[in-house]
């Protein structure tokens, strides 16, 4: 009988989730049925909304690029590989009839020798595919406008960024450490601004001195607050995260209902889960690919080997050690 490590959500979070919050356990895993395969991870993928997933469901989610080690289904040979809705797990059984989306979903993908797997969950992935459906469908982004982008240095928000100055606009990002800063002016955002040492109203001024088009939110709180202020007549604001609230249980800032009335401001939330993009996210991954491998957008990981070691990797999400899209190599 196959068995399975399962990392376990052990107590409620409370603030910044902490390694006491979780346990390790081991699970027997039943004979698989027909339509059923056995896959065991190789990449696992970390995202900050994790946090309020797992306290809501009492489970710890996530997507996986695994490998196929046992198959009762036709068109999933053993060997082959796939991205799949596993959670914390080190082997799962999964039921190849299941829809994308729904619960243990498994997608074949095929390898690119030029990429790594790992990136069939950072910019070829689900926060590729979000940043690339939410910005060039529902930001409206024109040539010669300002974008200001936050928790830049991400997997959603490096991406955004590249996208824009593929487009023409002016780019403004927003991260946490010097370090970010130089690396998203290395993929080629015009001004980077560090939000734990400038001044944001005046470097927000210095770089958009005439005000702001798109506000593409990953972070929520205190800058936002900033960023409401810059905005144009007719900006538009697309709320991908909030990572800032993700660890209180109170909302923090300020009322922008006057300037969203008087400015006539468009803001959206976006959920890459809805029906309507899931049914475009296999197209818009083979183009994600084909700007990857051109050189048009750039990605950096941050990838922690061991799956032993899920709950710190998750934790630093929180604490500003993370650089790039978290990652765990099993």
């Amino acid at each position: 009988m196959a068995k399975a490590q399962v990392w376990k959500l052990k107590t409620d979070f409370d603030g910044i989730p902490k390694e006491e919050d979780f346990e390790l356990v081991e699970e027997d895993l039943l004979s698989l049925k027909d339509n059923e395969i056995l896959v065991q991870a190789v990449y696992l993928s970390l995202n900050p909304y994790f946090r309020v997933v797992a306290s809501v469901q009492k489970d710890l989610p996530g997507e996986q690029v695994a490998k196929i080690i046992e198959s009762k289904a036709t068109d999933f040979p053993v060997g082959s590989l796939v991205c799949v809705h596993a959670g914390w797990r080190s082997h799962t059984v999964v039921d190849v009839t299941l829809a994308r989306g729904s619960g243990n979903s498994v997608e074949l993908i095929q390898e690119v020798p030029e990429l790594s797997l790992s990136l069939w969950l950072g910019a070829a992935g689900m926060p590729g595919v979000t940043a690339y459906l939410s910005f060039l469908e529902k930001c409206d982004p024109k040539s010669g406008e300002v974008i200001v982008v936050t928790a830049a240095s991400g997997a959603v928000g490096a991406t955004v960024g590249q996208l824009a100055k593929n487009l023409g606009l002016t780019v403004i990002g927003i991260a946490g450490s010097k370090d970010k800063c130089e690396y998203i002016k290395s993929l080629g955002f015009d001004y980077a601004i560090n939000y734990k040492e400038d001044n944001m109203s005046d470097a927000l001024d210095k770089a958009a001195p005439n005000g702001v088009d798109i506000y593409y939110d990953n972070v929520g709180g205190t800058i936002a607050d900033t960023v409401y202020g810059k905005l144009r007549d007719h900006g538009r604001v697309l709320i991908c995260g909030l990572i800032s609230n993700y660890n209180t249980s109170e909302e923090k800032g300020k009322n922008w209902s006057k300037d969203i009335l008087f400015k006539k401001l468009k803001i959206q939330g976006f959920i890459v889960y809805d029906p309507a993009n899931l049914a475009k996210f296999s197209t818009t991954r083979n183009e994600l690919i084909s700007l990857l491998l051109q050189g048009k957008v750039k990605a950096k990981e941050h990838v922690t080997e061991g799956f032993t070691k899920m709950p710190a990797a998750f934790i630093e999400l929180f604490t500003g050690a993370n650089f790039g899209k978290a990652i765990v190599k099993a």
